[in-house]
């Protein structure tokens, strides 16, 4: 059904810019027949060319419409059939990215075939292709953070041991991740390990108390 309504959208805007580009070619005959042709003829001539540009008009704004309206009609069933996980993971990455992004959602190649992008709080989307090796970091933890939560509502919870996790992180994306770890420490135990001591220094700056040091020597 979708890729049938994405279809008839793409034919409609076919056919309206066919009928856009009749009503400008309509428009130029009507100025060569008004300066080539005596007043009563020209007036006669305009007449039939304005009924007909009128015409063309009108059909042009009901294929506009149609298309208009099928395309809501994809776009509000291709963001009523996100997967819950996707949508926790979209949130996870929100916060990850500092807000940079509103969270994920799917986009559709010509082919038709979904993939998976980020939705800017400023508007529009990003293909993974297109994010920076950090964001695309912050992308996948906020999968793997997603898919260990769903997991532990319905199995045993595991710890989640990451190594030097924030290797493509600058300070304010460590720091957004930390309080992120710390955000679904009720239902999964992350565990860190790290050689860098600003990592420790933002942690504890974060989340105080809350954090467990324990420095091996």
């Amino acid at each position: 059904m979708l890729k049938t309504l994405a279809g008839e959208e793409d034919l409609l805007n076919n056919e309206s810019q066919e009928v856009f580009a009749e009503h400008d070619r309509s428009v130029r005959r009507r100025g060569v027949l008004e300066q080539g042709v005596g007043a009563e003829v020209s007036l006669q001539q305009r007449r039939s060319a304005e009924a007909e540009l009128a015409v063309e008009a009108r059909e042009w704004a009901v294929l506009k419409l149609g298309a208009l309206l099928i395309g809501g009609v994809v776009d509000r069933h291709r963001t009523s059939q996100q997967n819950p996980l996707i949508a926790r993971a979209g949130e996870l990455f929100a916060t990850l990215t500092g807000g940079a992004f509103a969270g994920l959602g799917h986009d559709y190649d010509e082919h038709d075939q979904p993939r998976l992008v980020g939705n800017r709080n400023s508007g529009g989307t990003v293909a993974v292709s297109g994010m920076s090796d950090g964001t695309r970091d912050q992308l996948f933890l906020a999968l793997r953070l997603a898919y260990l939560e769903d997991y532990a509502k319905h199995a045993e919870p595991v710890p989640f041991i990451c190594d030097d996790l924030f290797v493509t992180f600058d300070d304010a994306r460590t720091s957004n991740a930390l309080n992120t770890l710390a955000a679904i420490g009720g239902q999964v135990q992350p565990i860190l390990f790290t050689h860098h001591s600003h990592v420790v220094d933002i942690a504890r700056k974060n989340l105080g108390a809350t954090v467990n040091v324990i420095e091996l020597s």
